[in-house]
């Protein structure tokens, strides 16, 4: 902590710099929450421990066992970071596979293997789990087994065997629909975890070459879905299917238009998608049939490690990363919003917290999905909200036991006068956490609302949560 502290000086100075005085300038802003509206329902926010760097966060590179708590703590504590979503990858190489050899044909005799450890992201997942209970676990594959592929490798794009378009000897749809249920099994049978999203793709529509991945086109996740849904809902009624992780919120449109298109539009539980090409600037509902969609994967991981809630201006910092979400939840309707790893030992931008040694470094940007998580927990509604002010941005919902929440971010260089009138709530009180560069979700003051108002403040370059009881 005392490297928080001491960034915390150092940035404060900074941003007095940017503070404009107010005079002569209209601070007043109108915000309405209107409790009758409501839209999506909160599934949380999330993280991976994908690719082995679980490992990094349990020990592998020195972190202590009292700091690997500590940071898994910070992460997913309702208290703390408040996460709610953990995405594991259900790994397709050889050596970390539930597959370590490939059946002959899709008929043969199959050995699947559980080492009880899935690259360290068991010990992941029940950490979590200490901390977050209710933690909701997407098991996702980036690819089949190779064998199950076109071009017989677990990487560099290919397509499962079976769908439109691919001329294999085998039918291998039914056997990789088998494998995904088996993983949830080895989870639920051999660790006592139950898991709560299956997918089957990872950016189906890019290629990286490099890595585990594999193709498909609406049309094809048809051709799969159709296999493997019924297959998850024989085996476990409750277990959500996926569809399916596409690069960005316009892609992840188009591939669910096709897959309408193929008449299989029935064929999955939640529409799941990246924000690396495209963000989500229309909700999905159209595409979806109103079933919820979610956010599962974003950093800018080429950046070197940036800790800062607003200084640089650069897209990894705190401040940036609340507009990210807020866009998200209003414009997409988002039930959820994950960043890519949770922790790691390097020093790039794709984590949330870094590591070194035994040393942690906790970027800004993870009290900005405090702000949402800690306070509007799984389940919540949200419910329309508004501003008049064009650099105020408010979003605002409504928990199951009746509490509500309201971020606010203040886009501007001053302090802005909010007038906040709320309809169809019923509270009585409202409680403000605010972070900036000096603060990190941090309790201010406590405001009585006088039947349906109450008047605030929110500083520049700022969020602040009114929590309302």
């Amino acid at each position: 902590m005392k490297y928080l502290l001491a960034l915390s000086a150092a940035t404060g100075a900074l941003s007095q710099d940017w503070v404009i005085p107010s005079d002569g300038i209209d601070t007043e802003v109108a915000l309405t929450v209107n409790g009758y509206d409501k839209h999506q329902t909160m599934i949380g926010g999330g993280c991976s421990g994908a690719f082995g760097v679980a490992c990094d966060q349990f020990g592998a590179s020195g972190l202590s066992p009292e700091n690997q708590q500590k940071v898994t703590q910070y992460l997913f504590d309702e208290n703390l970071g408040g996460l709610s979503i953990l995405r594991n990858i259900i790994t397709s190489t050889q050596s970390g596979s539930i597959l370590r050899d490939c059946p002959a044909t899709p008929s043969s005799p199959v050995n699947y293997t559980w080492d009880g450890s899935d690259v360290c992201q068991v010990n992941l997942t029940k950490t979590a789990l200490k901390y977050n209970p209710d933690l909701f676990i997407y098991a996702d594959a980036w690819s089949a087994p190779g064998c199950f592929k076109t071009n017989k490798n677990e990487s560099d794009g290919g397509f499962i065997c079976g769908v439109r378009g691919t001329n294999c000897t085998y039918d291998w749809r039914q056997a990789y629909a088998d494998y995904l249920v088996q993983y949830a099994r080895f989870y639920k049978e051999k660790e006592n975890v139950t898991i709560s999203l299956l997918g089957a793709y990872n950016e189906p529509d890019f290629n990286p070459v490099t890595y585990s991945s594999m193709q498909s086109d609406g049309y094809q996740a048809k051709d799969f879905l159709e296999v493997l849904y019924p297959t998850v809902k024989e085996a476990y009624p409750e277990l959500n299917v996926s569809c399916c992780d596409a690069t960005g919120a316009r892609q992840e449109r188009n591939l669910l238009y096709e897959l309408q298109k193929a008449g299989g539009g029935n064929l999955f539980d939640i529409a799941t998608w990246h924000n690396y090409q495209s963000e989500a600037k229309e909700p999905f509902k159209d595409r979806t049939g109103g079933k919820p969609n979610m956010e599962t994967e974003w950093s800018q991981g080429s950046q070197e490690f940036n800790p800062y809630w607003d200084v640089t201006g650069q897209e990894a910092e705190g401040f940036q990363w609340a507009l990210y979400m807020h866009q998200g939840f209003t414009a997409g309707d988002a039930s959820g919003w994950s960043y890519w790893w949770c922790s790691n030992n390097n020093t790039n931008d794709d984590v949330l917290i870094r590591l070194a040694g035994d040393d942690y470094y906790i970027a800004a940007r993870l009290w900005a999905f405090s702000s949402y998580y800690r306070f509007a927990r799984p389940g919540a509604t949200r419910v329309d909200a508004s501003s008049n002010a064009e650099d105020v941005y408010v979003s605002s919902w409504i928990n199951t036991n009746g509490t509500v929440s309201m971020p606010v971010i203040n886009a501007a260089h001053l302090t802005y006068d909010l007038n906040v009138n709320l309809l169809g709530l019923n509270v009585t009180k409202a409680t403000a956490y605010l972070t900036d560069n000096t603060h990190n979700v941090t309790a201010m003051e406590s405001i009585p609302i006088n039947g349906t108002r109450f008047q605030a403040t929110v500083e520049p370059r700022a969020m602040k949560v009114f929590f309302m009881e």
